[in-house]
């Protein structure tokens, strides 16, 4: 058998002391199951192969075969993409038609019609694009679990769906299902429509089935399945076709022509004729957001300034350039030359060198000393060693540029320009310095040169590179960053490891046939001498081949690369005796993506947001392809940043359709700081208005031990941040706080990021950070608001015989501009009735919406959708979160029929909230409540008339309003005053009207 031994550093701690198919894996323990995972990878990978064999000729195959790091990168935007799609289970877990549930497919219908000027307005941000296209997709995919399309027309794909007029869709009242008393089993032939659409209710969705009177033998649909409640409720049972198992799918039967469907569905979304993605961005962006691009024969060329105040950065560029070369070394990914050129003041001290050996570019490399010049003055000749190194490079290169210094011959820019431009070479600069900020401030801040920033940035703009400002300690990640995106490395790590003095066996390596190019650095070393590598037949490895290299560096490190290796077992000897640090890695055609999840409040895997916390249960899961049928996980290990074992984890193992996942759950080793940051929008939408305040919410809790100050800041990168950056809180263990922060966007048709951070008071240490990004538009879409509710449904009126007989009235307000709508609408039919002025050919806003309805519909959405299918909802809630209950129809008793044989007693205790509103002279709102609790007599049930109850409980939010939103702010506070005493009179009075019917 061959095996490679992988430990992966997936996730680096300092340590200083389901809705529609399953979202990532099979929670019903059947490997046959197909998640949105594989449905998503599956589909997005035929499309790309539609693709290249319409546009390129071929299979994905053949256009990769000599780029199998380009095709590597291309499945990592896969991996992005089906990310996202099981991201979304979660992250839109409370928006019905997100998940195509409770009979709201035209909503569903509408949101994957307006995907496609969503995604318009992404493409330059392909992160978010990638984003938004996972949320177009997971609807899409979930309409073929959750509806009863498969039902009626088996694995057929319904291309109207998102596009063209939709076909029809069972009434809000319709009953939909046939009553099944087994309702966590199969439940086949339940749907009782046919002809027309519909879907199941899932009560941990935002969605409330309607009840229906108990021995009734019709109702609407459940999901189904364990986390669904609504199963229990008639027509119990459900119609999901999520899984293999008919315990959380009752239409399990069906599960793979709904996954054949939802396939098909995520190619045609993405390169369908005249419909798909690809005909709305084009063949350009959408190679891009793919990688469909093979990287052709480049130079690498580096540019460096080698005047003595380089000496530090020269040291740290050799280092990691020596790291990056003899990664690639061998591999696909080596350049096909090298080209290195000095520069310096006088310019004839300029010198420029070609390889085409990757090793004499690294001996190269070593030998560079930083010398001083005989010039006192700052600037250097960069613009002369630029044209030095774009005359030896081939055709579309990169070309990387190193100094400390301003351009002294910066009346060359053009020539720059023109020389790169006629052979398509992008240039990038990496700055530690300008002159100018060799002379200290006054503040002791390093003062910036405008005109040498301008030289460096004009060339990258023309060019289509970039500029980069750093430091001494941050270079090597810059190099990672910059020069790893044109020559990536495949390296995987085969083993770290301290060799203590004391230990004098040779270190046995165990490679496998995917391996094409091994790589051992020893720290610690004094020579190339120092160590040595035997071939299992104990052959003494020499290095004059050109296959294989030892080398020692300037940092004092040996570096040994052998390439064309069979499987076998090596073994490293050392000729003196010393502690030492190896590192030993491979470059192999197995390739690793992995991700850090947690445990959500719905039990369900996400991704996890920030960083992790301390003494907390994560799971480590590792995509890995190339592994071939025989290949196993064995253990994944968590390492610190200098490569020790902290502590190993058994992997389990999941044979997937494109690769295999390799998964351990382990708690976070002890951490001196535990804070948790969770960010919000508070907004549906990520779109933000321009001219208009967009709240950005969050909560910081303190998971720590101690009592800790912490203090939370926004930044943005347009400056669109309004009032107040900065907060403070100090919090005791398990406390947290919440807040938020306002942006107004001044800019059009952008696309800005905003960062929350949460640092210690005391040592100003950043512990959590939260990054988010929002679409600039002026294009103010549907978006919907209550003003002012009127009614209470308290428990005695949540039952089906006399909900009824206690209306409740609301009022909302939709504002819009520039858009027209197309419907208003409410999630519960036409229980509920809605007046509003007539919307045809209307163009903005605000219009009233009068909404009226009775304790039958204690909770709805007021649905809002424009012309282009951009959706906004209202939410009413009327019943305190409790639903209706069902109970026995009830004929008026006679005199002679008698009393109720069996009763219920129960002690109804009444809460009455007391809103005190205070309001002082800095124009800010206090909320302070308090309980009253009021004890009610025995009232006598009857044995069927089992209502729920629940603690009526209520979230204050304090936030700071503006002055316009001030008035509107205290209408609704006296509203409530009055619906707290409404509801309190209509309490006593509907306990009277009670007990006199008993």
């Amino acid at each position: 058998m061959n095996y490679v031994s992988i430990i992966i550093i997936t996730v680096s701690i300092c340590i200083e002391l389901t809705g529609g198919f399953f979202a990532r894996s099979s929670r019903d323990g059947n490997w046959r199951t197909k998640s949105h995972l594989d449905i998503t990878a599956t589909g997005t990978l035929r499309a790309i192969s539609k693709y290249i064999n319409a546009n390129k000729r071929g299979s994905i195959e053949d256009f990769f075969r000599d780029d199998q790091n380009g095709k590597h990168t291309m499945m990592k935007k896969v991996f992005a993409l089906r990310k996202a799609v099981a991201e979304t289970q979660e992250n839109k877990k409370d928006t019905a038609y997100i998940h195509c549930h409770a009979d709201q497919i035209v909503l569903a219908h509408n949101f994957v019609k307006s995907c496609k000027q969503k995604l318009i307005a992404r493409k330059d941000d392909l992160d978010e694009f990638i984003k938004q296209l996972g949320e177009c997709l997971y609807t899409i995919q979930s309409f073929y679990s959750n509806t009863n399309w498969v039902e009626m027309y088996g694995s057929v794909v319904y291309e109207d769906f998102g596009i063209n007029d939709l076909m029809d869709v069972a009434a809000l009242e319709e009953d939909t299902c046939l009553d099944n008393a087994d309702y966590n089993s199969e439940c086949k032939n339940n749907i009782r429509v046919n002809g027309k659409l519909t879907s199941g209710y899932h009560h941990r969705r935002a969605n409330t089935k309607p009840a229906k009177a108990i021995g009734s033998s019709t109702g609407k649909c459940s999901h189904g399945g364990p986390d669904d409640d609504s199963r229990k409720l008639v027509a119990r049972c459900g119609i999901n076709k999520d899984s293999i198992t008919p315990e959380w799918s009752p239409h399990s039967h069906l599960h793979k022509q709904a996954y054949t469907a939802a396939v098909q569905a995520t190619e045609n979304f993405l390169v369908a004729n005249e419909t798909g993605v690809l005909y709305t961005i084009g063949s350009t962006i959408f190679e891009d957001v793919f990688h469909v691009k093979r990287r052709m024969d480049m130079t690498l060329a580096m540019a460096i300034d080698y005047t003595g105040s380089m000496t530090d950065d020269i040291d740290d560029v050799k280092t990691k350039v020596t790291e990056l070369l003899t990664n690639t070394v061998g591999s696909s990914n080596e350049p096909a030359d090298y080209v290195l050129s000095l520069f310096h003041d006088p310019e004839s001290w300029n010198l420029a060198y070609k390889y085409v050996d990757g090793y004499e570019m690294i001996n190269k490399v070593q030998t560079i000393e930083s010398i001083s010049g005989i010039n006192p003055d700052c600037p250097e000749f960069a613009a002369a060693g630029m044209l030095g190194a774009i005359e030896l490079m081939r055709d579309d290169s990169p070309l990387y540029v190193f100094t400390d210094a301003d351009a002294k011959d910066d009346d060359r820019m053009q020539e720059v320009i023109d020389a790169a431009k006629a052979k398509n070479i992008s240039i990038t600069s990496l700055l530690t310095g300008q002159c100018a900020r060799r002379k200290r401030s006054a503040l002791g801040r390093h003062e910036r040169s405008t005109s040498s920033l301008s030289f460096f940035q004009q060339i990258a703009e023309a060019t289509g590179g970039s500029v980069y400002e750093t430091d001494k300690e941050n270079i090597g990640n810059v190099l990672d960053t910059v020069i790893g995106e044109t020559f990536p490395s495949s390296e995987i790590i085969i083993d770290s490891f301290d060799w203590s003095s004391a230990e004098t066996d040779d270190q046995n390596i165990t490679i496998d046939s995917t391996i094409t190019v091994l790589k051992i650095s020893v720290t610690g070393s004094s020579a190339e001498t120092d160590a040595d590598i035997y071939y299992a037949n104990g052959t003494l490895a020499t290095y004059t081949s050109g296959k294989s290299t030892r080398i020692y560096t300037s940092s004092g490190e040996t570096i040994i690369s052998i390439q064309h290796l069979s499987g076998s077992i090596m073994k490293l000897r050392r000729n003196v005796i010393n502690d030492w640090k190896v590192n030993i890695t491979a470059q192999s055609s197995i390739k690793v993506d992995g991700e850090l999840l947690e445990k959500s409040d719905t039990g369900v895997m996400v991704s996890l947001k920030g960083s992790p916390i301390s003494d907390n249960n994560y799971t480590v899961a590792l995509s890995v392809y190339g592994f071939g049928s025989n290949g196993s996980c064995h253990s994944i290990a968590l390492t610190d940043s200098t490569g020790n074992v902290i502590s190993s984890h058994e992997a389990s193992q999941l044979q997937r359709d494109l690769d295999t996942l390799c998964a351990a759950t382990f708690k976070t080793p002890h951490a001196k700081f535990q804070v948790k940051l969770n960010g919000n929008d508070d907004t549906s939408t990520d779109d933000v208005i321009i001219g208009k305040e967009r709240l950005i919410g969050y909560e910081v809790i303190n998971r720590g031990n101690v009592t800790e100050t912490y203090q939370v800041s926004i930044s943005d990168d347009h400056s669109f941040v309004q009032g107040t950056t900065t907060l403070e809180y100090t919090l005791l263990p398990g406390d947290s706080a919440n807040g938020t922060f306002a942006v107004k966007p001044t800019t059009p048709s952008a696309i800005f990021s905003y960062k929350i951070s949460v640092s210690i008071v005391s040592t100003g240490d950043v512990e959590q950070s939260i990054t988010r990004k929002l679409v600039v538009t002026d294009v103010e879409r549907p978006d919907c608001t209550v003003v002012h509710t009127d009614g209470i449904c308290g428990i005695s009126s949540l039952n089906t015989a006399n909900c009824s007989l206690y209306p409740w009235t609301a009022l909302a307000e939709v504002t819009f501009s520039g858009t027209l709508l197309e419907s208003i609408s409410s999630t519960v039919g036409m229980s509920v009735k809605l007046t509003h002025v007539n919307i045809t050919g209307l163009s903005t806003g605000p219009i009233a919406v009068n909404i009226s309805g009775d304790c039958c519909a204690p909770s709805l959405y007021i649905n809002v959708i424009d012309v282009d299918g951009f959706i906004s909802q209202c939410d009413l809630s009327f019943g305190g979160g409790q639903s209706v209950q069902s109970v026995e129809v009830v004929s008026e008793p006679s005199g002679s029929s008698g009393t109720d044989i069996y009763t219920i007693t129960i002690i109804m205790t009444i809460c009455v909230i007391v809103v005190i509103i205070v309001i002082n002279n800095t124009s800010r709102l206090h909320v302070s409540m308090g309980l009253i609790f009021f004890n009610l007599p025995v009232l006598k049930m009857p044995q069927n008339y089992a209502p729920s109850f629940a603690k009526l409980a209520a979230n204050v939010h304090l936030t700071h309003i503006t002055t316009e939103e001030f008035a509107k702010e205290d209408l609704m506070q006296r509203n409530i005053l009055v619906d707290s005493a409404k509801d309190l009179d209509q309490g006593f009075q509907s306990s009277k009207q009670f007990t006199k019917a008993v």
